[in-house]
């Protein structure tokens, strides 16, 4: 096998891994979406703070948080506790964690005292009792202190559960990436016979690949910026939502609401039904453009097709790789694109585009010393 041949059959290979690992993303995603993920990984992050033993998970607890009314209109309850809410403020946890304690009343965040006495009667060795009782003890009475300071301290508890749910993801990407290879039939050595003795295939994947690392970036070659787009502008409206609710309950559940203006009241509630409308909205907008998004995977997955790859299972192959002395070369290869695949769509684009401008290179070469010959 010449250089140049070589080059062109990893080019090949690159450009089905990276298929092959944007639709592995996609799946992950709808499975995410579809499961709640993130919310299920905020009830077992909750469940962690009001347990009192380390090893377990009170995970009815979190169920009862989840469930109040100063959290449950963030989500819907979706079948499996799907479609709950996936974020929430330091404050809204707060008061959805304290108003399940016994002798619970709705003026109870108007002082740092009151939030002290409801947060003694948590479980004992709760990180969450012991997190607030220490927050109470330093805001000396200062609410807008002990705020302010519960967020300081909320920002390390979404931090971890953030590297939780990236370390969950990555487990459950790599299984995707097995599932796939062994029910599409992605096996690296087969493939790599394929693009070594059939020009025309290979011609068609290389021709694919210089296309595509014509692209600046990932982002570009799919054109995610609608969908990112849309990620920000969901996330901005959840921040206005929590900032709407903040405002709401300054101007309608402060001790002083007998004094406060009526109409100050009305105009902080519309601002905040109006913030919960433009989450749903933006919601909404986000789950169109990853639709739109997971479209152009798939035109990526069906020009592999069209170029005459044989990839997937032929009739009785399976059975034939069992019983036949190649099962060894079959397990091998399904394994290499197992892991291959695992290791991401960034990582495949940039060795993609390694690739084509080596070859990009030597086909020049190639050129210039046949024509002088």
């Amino acid at each position: 096998m010449d250089f140049l041949l070589a080059l062109d059959v990893l080019l090949g290979l690159s450009l089905i891994y990276l298929v092959f690992a944007l639709a592995v993303t996609s799946i992950n995603e709808f499975i995410a979406a579809a499961l709640s993920s993130r919310a299920r990984w905020l009830r077992r992050g909750i469940a962690s703070l009001l347990s009192a033993d380390p090893r377990s998970l009170d995970t009815e607890r979190a169920d009862e948080v989840l469930d109040s009314p100063f959290l449950s209109h963030l989500g819907t309850r979706g079948v499996w506790k799907t479609f709950r809410v996936s974020y929430v403020s330091a404050w809204q946890l707060t008061q959805g964690v304290l108003s399940q304690v016994q002798g619970f009343k709705e003026d109870a965040f108007a002082r740092v005292g009151d939030i002290r006495a409801l947060a003694e009667q948590l479980p004992a060795n709760a990180p969450m009792r012991s997190a607030l009782i220490d927050l109470c003890a330093r805001a000396n009475g200062d609410l807008a202190k002990f705020q302010l300071m519960l967020d300081d301290w909320f920002k390390t508890f979404e931090d971890q559960l953030t590297a939780w749910y990236r370390q969950k993801t990555q487990y459950v990407l790599v299984g995707i990436s097995f599932f796939v290879v062994l029910t599409m039939n992605v096996d690296t050595i087969d493939l790599a016979r394929q693009l070594s003795a059939d020009p025309r295939v290979r011609a068609q994947l290389v021709e694919q690949a210089m296309k595509v690392a014509d692209a600046a970036d990932l982002a570009a070659l799919l054109d995610t910026a609608g969908r990112d787009r849309a990620r920000k502008e969901h996330e901005e409206a959840l921040k206005r939502r929590d900032e709407a609710e903040k405002g709401f309950r300054s101007a309608c559940q402060a001790p002083e609401v007998e004094e406060a203006s009526a109409q100050a009241c009305a105009d902080a509630t519309g601002r905040q039904n109006e913030a919960r409308r433009e989450e749903v909205a933006k919601r909404a907008a986000l789950a169109a453009e990853q639709k739109a998004l997971d479209s152009r995977v798939k035109e990526r997955a069906d020009a592999l097709s069209a170029s005459g790859l044989m990839i997937g299972w032929k009739g009785g192959e399976f059975a034939q790789a069992l019983a036949g002395g190649n099962w060894l070369a079959k397990l091998v290869g399904l394994l290499l694109s197992g892991f291959a695949i695992a290791l991401g769509a960034p990582f495949w684009f940039n060795v993609l585009k390694s690739v084509a401008s080596v070859r990009s290179v030597g086909a020049n070469v190639k050129e210039k010393a046949d024509s002088a010959g």
